[in-house]
């Protein structure tokens, strides 16, 4: 396919290769395990999968090999005039019927997804782990334990510039939102998405040659 061809059908392709070092030199450029110390990994499905395997080697790298828990959910869009969201799988936080439930407290989680693209995901996924946050607690208070107050960031391979159709809190944009690169509204292509991985390998090889991405200039650069 051709660049011309690319420009067309609005496609940016991502190989293996490009993907392991736009998270690594990510995590580099904005010093996450350094003002961010992820503790809890949560992938968004199923996106988020590979870019979480591949973060979690990099941030276990620089804290020495310390155990970094990998958490899944899943999350579907129901695509009408609400937008509207729902759950496929989400992890147990039930403390308080649950012995195998995932306790929140004091953990620095970082929620993982391949593209933030109109953003209404990510922010039904923040709320939604805002509420567990919320009951875990008032059961710590209930149960006179000293409760530590979790922190949530957010990681993105790819931020599309175009309209969100929904926010963020302020805290966490400001402050613990990475993103490796910003694209336009073309449609990315990723690797797992591929049949033939020498052909997409090729083709993002050469998109890259002609094309550059624009690296975030915030807060966490």
């Amino acid at each position: 396919m051709s660049h011309e061809d690319n420009r067309t059908t609005n496609k940016v392709y991502v190989s293996y290769n490009q993907l392991h070092n736009i998270i690594y030199q990510t995590v580099q450029r904005t010093k996450l395990v350094e003002k961010f110390s992820p503790t809890l990994l949560i992938a968004i499905s199923a996106g988020g999968f590979l870019p979480t395997r591949i973060l979690r080697h990099i941030i276990k790298s620089e804290i020495g090999g310390k155990s970094l828990p990998v958490q899944t959910i899943g999350l579907c869009l129901y695509e009408s005039e609400k937008h509207e969201i729902y759950k496929t799988q989400w992890i147990s936080t039930d403390r308080r019927n649950d012995p195998l439930a995932v306790s929140l407290n004091g953990q620095h989680i970082l929620i993982v997804d391949e593209v933030d693209e109109t953003r209404t995901t990510l922010s039904y996924a923040v709320k939604e782990l805002e509420k567990d946050i919320e009951k875990q607690r008032i059961l710590s208070k209930e149960n006179n334990e000293e409760w530590i107050e979790p922190k949530l960031g957010i990681f993105v391979v790819h931020n599309k510039t175009i309209p969100k159709r929904a926010n963020l809190p302020d805290d966490i944009m400001k402050n613990f939102y990475y993103v490796g690169e910003n694209v336009g509204g073309e449609w990315i292509v990723y690797p797992w998405d591929a049949l033939d991985i020498d052909e997409h390998t090729h083709l993002a090889e050469n998109y890259n040659k002609i094309n550059q991405l624009t690296i975030p200039s915030d807060g966490n650069n």
